[in-house]
């Protein structure tokens, strides 16, 4: 594909995508997907976006041609229904999404896009999905049930449930592999879960719905969107825990991705604020880049 970095922004209540130029932050084109596009997760050559369709029934995967710029195939999943969170092996083999109100991950081998398995999570409305970075567990964070399933991906067996905060549905590994967080949306918390031992070692008080979060690349500061009415951008130090600041942005922020080398953070929206855009040097938005209803779910595909 292009050698210029490219943010895809999926705006789910119009059922389009938006391929935006990340630097002079301008809407290139932006084409129909799937119903309802909720997550995103890109293949590592680039090629290919995925994206979960959540509006009910919710039962398909689109597949987005990023050279062509075109949708490409719906993977139907049958009784697996209101596909979510997203995620892929390291070596794009195999793409996985939670069917949240079943309670199941299903997993989508790429070569054929076609379902392979549903693994169940053995947690209630399953929300997010992700792989570690050896490729050999999933992590699930369910909602009702207020915890975090951790699944052996070979054989899909749950080897643990971690005790979380009401509302569990965020989560991000640390850069350095040592923590996971996961972040407690309804109970304005976040927990920090050590790893490999899986142990939540502090819980961080974090008022104002926190609903994703991403790492800068030295793992220094995390950017967590607040999905509130007013809609801000927090950013805590990763080693003291403490707040350093909450930027105000659009209503009901909650999409969040970081360019690859830290400089800039943009956060969606929920309806039509638009994405906007944080230099994080001087903790200023720097700009906005309007792209549809519901800018959520984004993947900066870098050169």
């Amino acid at each position: 594909m292009s050698q210029d970095p490219l943010l895809l922004v999926c705006n789910k209540h119009d059922d389009t995508m938006s391929f935006v130029d990340p630097v002079a932050l301008r809407v290139i084109e932006t084409i129909p997907v799937g119903p309802n596009p909720h997550e995103i997760i890109v293949t590592p050559d680039r090629c290919f976006a995925y994206l979960s369709n959540y509006r009910p029934p919710g039962d398909s995967i689109s597949v987005i041609d990023l050279d062509a710029r075109r949708h490409t195939k719906q993977i139907a999943t049958g009784d697996y229904t209101r596909i979510h969170g997203a995620a892929m092996t390291s070596d794009g083999s195999f793409a996985y999404f939670t069917a949240g109100q079943s309670g199941y991950v299903i997993e989508i081998d790429t070569s054929e896009n076609i379902v392979t398995r549903a693994i169940s999570t053995c947690g209630e409305i399953s929300h997010m999905v992700y792989v570690s970075s050896d490729d050999t567990l999933l992590y699930t964070a369910n909602i009702v049930s207020e915890d975090v399933s951790v699944i052996d991906r070979a054989s899909g067996e749950l080897l643990r449930k971690i005790p979380c905060g009401s509302g569990v549905e965020g989560m991000a590994f640390s850069p350095d592999g040592t923590e996971l967080w996961a972040l407690n949306q309804t109970g304005d918390s976040i927990d920090v879960i050590a790893l490999p031992s899986h142990e939540v070692v502090e819980r961080i008080t974090c008022p104002g719905m926190p609903v994703r979060c991403v790492f800068s690349p030295d793992g220094s500061r995390a950017y967590i969107p607040s999905w509130t009415e007013s809609g801000e951008l927090i950013v805590i130090d990763s080693a003291t825990r403490k707040e350093i600041a909450r930027i105000p942005v659009g209503s009901q922020a909650i999409g969040v991705v970081i360019s690859p080398d830290g400089g800039r953070v943009f956060v969606g929206c929920e309806h039509t604020d638009g994405v906007h855009v944080i230099d994080t040097a001087t903790l200023d938005v720097i700009g906005v880049i309007h792209t549809g209803d519901g800018s959520d779910a984004m993947a900066y595909v870098s050169a």
